[in-house]
């Protein structure tokens, strides 16, 4: 009886670890229409800057959701912070991850020459 109960906590913290890997690994959900009337209102509600805005989010949320699982949970997590602190932007979201791409491969060396 007790063999069976370890088992089945076992199997349960498996499945918690993995649905925990699974949705650190999905992408965060913005709201984009609200982040695009923000961005509107700034410029006294132009349904052209909101249309835009929407399109360049859906660019840039289709580009980030094929690559997502190929970003480290370092960069990814960084990138949704930054995206976060706009209001939640694909956009803002998709160019942290390219720069800081760039720059883990391209790390600088300091010198006291």
């Amino acid at each position: 009886m007790t063999m069976i109960r370890v088992a089945a906590f076992a199997a349960t913290c498996m499945g918690l670890v993995a649905s925990s890997l699974a949705s650190a690994q999905s992408m965060p959900r913005f709201d984009v229409e609200a982040h695009c009337e923000e961005v509107s209102q700034t410029v006294g509600g132009s349904h052209q800057i909101y249309n835009s805005c929407i399109q360049m989010e859906q660019r840039s949320y289709n580009s980030l959701k094929a690559d997502w699982s190929g970003v480290s949970s370092q960069i990814r997590n960084h990138c949704q912070e930054v995206a976060e602190t706009v209001g939640g932007s694909y956009q803002i979201m998709e160019s942290c991850v390219q720069m800081e791409q760039d720059a883990a491969g391209n790390r600088e060396s300091f010198s006291f020459d």
